[in-house]
């Protein structure tokens, strides 16, 4: 893998990094469908920005990648 396919989501504040392939694990949601034509894109930081809880999103993320939910 390449840095073209790394995505940076900053969400409330916390960089998560990952790769475009693990975010269309689960199509027809927003995170599939990631465009810099987005508002929430910020082409200077090169990343995604989400208000949203970033200890819950953790979460989430792990779930695109494994396909399995751990509630901790």
């Amino acid at each position: 893998m390449d840095t073209e396919h790394r995505v940076i989501l900053n969400v409330g504040g916390i960089r998560h990094e990952t790769y475009t392939h693990v975010l269309k694990k689960i199509p027809a949601t927003r995170l599939s469908r990631l465009t810099p034509n987005l508002a929430n894109y910020d082409p200077v930081l090169n990343e995604y920005f989400f208000d949203r809880h970033p200890g819950v999103f953790s979460m989430i993320l792990n779930y695109y990648r494994t396909g399995e939910y751990y509630l901790l």
